[in-house]
């Protein structure tokens, strides 16, 4: 949980965590040990791997096994036909660039991939945790580590569903830069859900000892469910029909910010954060009902609140929640299959784009363009 605080000084280099850390290595042994589970063991046996050919019928038991004609004596045999004979006999060389890994990729190219996405990691946990020690803990560290219970605060729980959204994206992001290095569903899975629950636990971990915060285990379950989504939508796809997406508008007084006290910034502007689950109405409507939903229309509802700081003087007061109803579109079947245009799709994806919203609370009416 994030809360506007004056900022100080920072002394020293932040270090990272000893969660963190163990978090790193435990990713780079997975990276590293997947390697020799999904490569041939000897690529100059002749053996193909096994998801290359089909499987050998058995030989029957009655029939002998050829014999290799007898080789004359040396004196009356040439080198062609010396070499001719040793090749009938001999397995054939199989060369490095021949052998492919599982995953149908040669294997230096996944070693070069794994090597990118371990570097990600590393420096992508480094900077994001750089980022917190300037950002948050940088006030009076408290004379112990305690607990805090920070339910419905001045902004009304917004920030546990941006707890949320990051435990999804951390878990889905890992996820696919595993998955992209030739590392097996399961265990892509399994590790981007360990790596994802890790990285927030620690920031929980910190919080616990400065005064400002604490340890709050609210903030951890909404870690948890984020991550927990991401994993049952990958055990069930039918869940994929609920996406988590996010909208934000600066407020007024983010507008302001440099003119009021205070350290508000995108991050602390829950006002103008609005986080969506969007559904695929289509993909959940029986075969006989289908044709009477455009597939690219999505359904969202919304939860955000309203000005929990005054623009004109910085003051918090308590926000009132804003329950929202939407349609939007599903950016993935925008017209057009180039791969790099596919990415850009599904990462559009997750933004809830402006529309026209029905708003439920705390009045009801109707907003032509939301952003």
């Amino acid at each position: 949980m994030e809360q506007s605080r004056p900022q100080k000084p920072i002394t020293g280099y932040p270090r990272l965590s000893a969660i963190s850390v163990l978090a790193i290595a435990l990713l780079l042994w997975t990276i590293g040990g997947t390697a020799s589970a999904q490569t041939p063991r000897d690529s100059t046996s002749g053996q193909t791997p096994r998801d290359s050919t089909p499987a050998e019928t058995p030989r029957d038991s009655t029939q002998a096994t050829p014999v290799p004609a007898a080789v004359p004596p040396s004196d009356s045999l040439s080198a062609d036909s010396t070499a001719a004979a040793v090749a009938a006999v001999a397995p054939p060389v199989r060369t490095a660039s021949a052998v492919r890994t599982q995953c149908g990729r040669d294997p230096s190219e996944v070693a070069v991939t794994r090597a990118g996405v371990a570097g990600t990691f590393v420096g992508a946990n480094a900077l994001l945790f750089r980022y917190f020690k300037r950002a948050w803990w940088s006030g009076q560290r408290a004379d112990h580590f305690f607990f805090h219970a920070d339910w419905d605060q001045e902004f009304r729980d917004q920030d546990k569903l941006g707890h949320l959204f990051g435990g999804y994206h951390l878990a889905r992001v890992g996820d696919a830069l595993l998955r992209s290095a030739c590392v097996s569903r399961g265990k892509a899975l399994a590790w981007s859900a360990a790596y994802a629950g890790l990285f927030q636990l620690q920031i929980e971990i910190w919080d616990g000892l400065y005064e400002k915060y604490g340890f709050s285990y609210a903030d951890l379950l909404a870690n948890t469910a984020g991550t927990a989504l991401f994993v049952a939508q990958r055990l069930d796809p039918r869940l994929k029909a609920f996406k988590p997406t996010i909208s934000y508008s600066r407020t007024a007084a983010m507008r302001n910010a440099r003119n009021i006290p205070g350290e508000l910034r995108p991050s602390l502007d829950y006002s103008g954060q609005t986080y969506w689950i969007s559904t695929d109405v289509h993909a959940l409507l029986p075969e006989e009902a289908k044709p009477y939903w455009p597939s690219i229309l999505r359904v969202s509802a919304g939860h955000s609140i309203t000005d929990w700081i005054d623009p004109r003087t910085g003051a918090t007061m308590r926000a009132k929640r804003k329950i929202l109803l939407s349609i939007d579109l599903e950016a993935e079947r925008l017209p057009g299959n180039a791969p790099l245009w596919r990415t850009i799709k599904r990462q559009i994806g997750f933004i809830h784009l402006p529309s026209p919203v029905l708003q439920l609370t705390p009045e009801l009416k109707v907003i032509p363009w939301y952003k």
